[in-house]
């Protein structure tokens, strides 16, 4: 697993001191690069290339069970099997580490703002179900610091990972 580039432990010494002073601009948190307490934030297209790389991972393993004939992909007129299983997929990549296969590649993570760790399967859930709604995706694209609604609710933060 690759770790977050910033450290864990606030300059107190207690856990999440960076991670939660990087998201806010009465913090000092920057809106790209390192902030003041040496936070590198993932930036949006290293983010969406992430999410693409998922995406099409879990459409394509929807369209391999419908060739196989364990699913059909067309129920009701609309792929309900992606994204599906998109959520089933981001809500355990993100309960069990920081990274799905896509932010991987991409050298990303998602942690928990408050304490730098795992957000954990409820916040996971939220965040996925959002994520694949993509609107509330869509609303990163207005924030400076490119925090959509889907990682508010999860409270939740995306890092550049070493």
């Amino acid at each position: 697993m690759i770790e977050p580039t910033a450290s864990r432990t606030g300059d107190d010494g207690r856990r999440g001191g960076p991670y939660t002073r990087a998201m806010t601009s009465e913090r000092g948190g920057a809106a790209t690069g390192a902030d003041t307490a040496g936070q590198d934030l993932a930036g949006l297209g290293e983010r969406v290339t992430g999410l693409f790389i998922d995406w099409i991972a879990c459409l394509i393993f929807t369209y391999l069970l419908g060739w196989l004939g364990l699913w059909s992909p067309e129920a009701f007129g609309v792929n309900l099997l992606t994204p599906g299983l998109f959520i089933v997929y981001y809500t355990c990549c993100m309960t069990i580490g920081t990274q799905s296969a896509g932010m991987a590649i991409m050298r990303i993570a998602c942690v928990s703002a408050d304490t730098g760790g795992r957000i954990g399967f409820p916040r996971a859930l939220v965040r996925a179900v959002l994520l694949s709604l993509v609107l509330p995706a869509l609303t990163a694209l207005a924030d400076p610091y490119h925090r959509g609604l889907h990682d508010r609710a999860a409270g939740s933060v995306m890092l550049k990972a070493k």
